[in-house]
């Protein structure tokens, strides 16, 4: 058994079977343990300082009170009921909730490194782990897009596989920075603290994780190593304007606005920003759609046509994406009304980033419509797909630096 096999022959047991439904319901265990702790806890709920009260002795008492209850749960029906362990849910899932537990973890252990109390400063932030680790971010990603369009013209193993393995370290350091941030965000003062989705600079990080990991889950289920190269590419762009926005002095933690002093920022936000990345990479299957079918119009003999995916596939990626882009959108997009009634007595008041949202919304409505009920296929899907992103762009980057309106404080300052 070469070295390869033995690797993903251990990865397949570890997501297979008994024991991923172990730990599929210990996680849930550990979902209700904190909800209830919220509900039910001696402290009841904080949302100034929730993050704390999950890592706090109460936090591990009620979460791994659940856990375990889970993981038992979980071993008592999968004895009763053996059929359970052929499902599909906790194999496909338990991959992201490992993965999301490690940034909790490695989170933890830097911010061991965090500067003591007398030399945290609110006017230089210089010396925090999270920006050291958010420029390792950045490098890697950058580096990845590197050996993905390498790969496109050198095919080796070796290249292909870091090209991954950096994209993945990318996502894992770019998740273990904004759980630090928000750590962070508590050092300065603890009506401070809030959770990393609050600027620009924040969020980009974010669109990066979720761009690359929705990327990264198509590459492994369907071998499709041959597209980073295009969403890669958009990711890196995405990081030079991230850099910008630090030399700028837009990546200080700054305490929220009232309007953001809310919990639905917390849901809000990210289910939006599902909704970018997967637009992301439909755009950079659009892209490479479009490459592959004009150098097969032309009759091109290069060694790219073997590693890019098929047109095909590239139109069914690029569907896909969107597939899970819009319902996430379209989620983000009624969580952001109820937040709207709340905060200023209305659903809708056509502010500009609502409208743009709109815009974006019908776009790739259409786009699903048209897929869907219509048959459309191939290149004019592609350019949809490409034409979307820019819209989304406008929407996510335009109306907060040129336009004015409700959204205002998601302004360059």
């Amino acid at each position: 058994m070469s070295a390869t096999t033995a690797e993903v022959s251990i990865l397949g047991g570890l997501n297979q079977g008994r024991l991923a439904l172990a730990r599929f319901y210990a996680y849930i265990g550990l979902s209700l343990g904190i909800s209830a702790m919220a509900l039910y806890g001696a402290d009841g709920y904080n949302e100034d300082a929730f993050l704390y009260q999950i890592l706090s002795m109460q936090g591990l008492l009620w979460g791994g009170t659940g856990a375990l209850i889970g993981a038992g749960l979980a071993a008592t029906l999968s004895t009763m009921k053996p059929g359970m362990l052929e499902g599909r849910v906790a194999p496909n899932t338990v991959p992201w909730l490992d993965g999301s537990l490690l940034m909790v973890i490695l989170a933890i252990i830097a911010a061991q490194f965090e500067p003591i109390a007398s030399q945290i400063s609110y006017d230089d932030q210089s010396n925090l782990v999270a920006a050291d680790i958010i420029m390792t971010m950045n490098v890697v990603f950058i580096f990845s897009a590197v050996a993905y369009i390498a790969y496109l013209f050198a095919p080796e193993v070796f290249i292909g596989r870091i090209a991954t393995a950096s994209a993945w370290f990318g996502v894992y350091a770019g998740g273990t920075a904004l759980l630090l941030r928000w750590h962070e965000s508590y050092l300065f003062d603890m009506d401070m603290g809030h959770a990393p989705v609050s600027n620009l600079y924040e969020v980009f990080i974010l669109l990066f994780m979720i761009t690359a990991s929705v990327y990264l889950s198509f590459e492994r289920r369907y071998e499709a190593k041959g597209m980073g190269a295009f969403v890669m590419a958009l990711v890196s762009a995405g990081v030079f304007f991230g850099i910008w926005l630090d030399s700028v002095g837009q990546a200080d933690i700054k305490p929220l606005v009232p309007a953001l002093q809310s919990y639905w920022m917390k849901i809000h936000v990210p289910m939006n920003f599902v909704g970018y990345g997967a637009f992301a990479v439909a755009c950079g299957a659009g892209i490479a759609y479009l490459l592959r079918h004009g150098m097969e119009n032309r009759g091109s003999t290069s060694r790219m046509l073997k590693v890019l995916p098929t047109l095909e596939q590239l139109d069914q990626f690029a569907y896909k994406s969107v597939a899970v882009g819009f319902p996430a959108f379209t989620l983000a997009t009624i969580l952001g009304a109820a937040w709207a009634a709340e905060a200023w007595g209305g659903y809708w008041s056509w502010d500009p980033k609502e409208t743009w949202a709109l815009i974006v919304w019908l776009v790739y409505g259409a786009y699903l419509h048209a897929r869907v009920s219509h048959g459309w296929h191939g290149k004019a899907l592609a350019w949809w797909a490409v034409a979307g992103f820019l819209v989304t762009v406008f929407c996510f980057l335009g109306v907060n630096m040129y336009l004015s309106g409700l959204h205002s404080y998601g302004r360059l300052t």
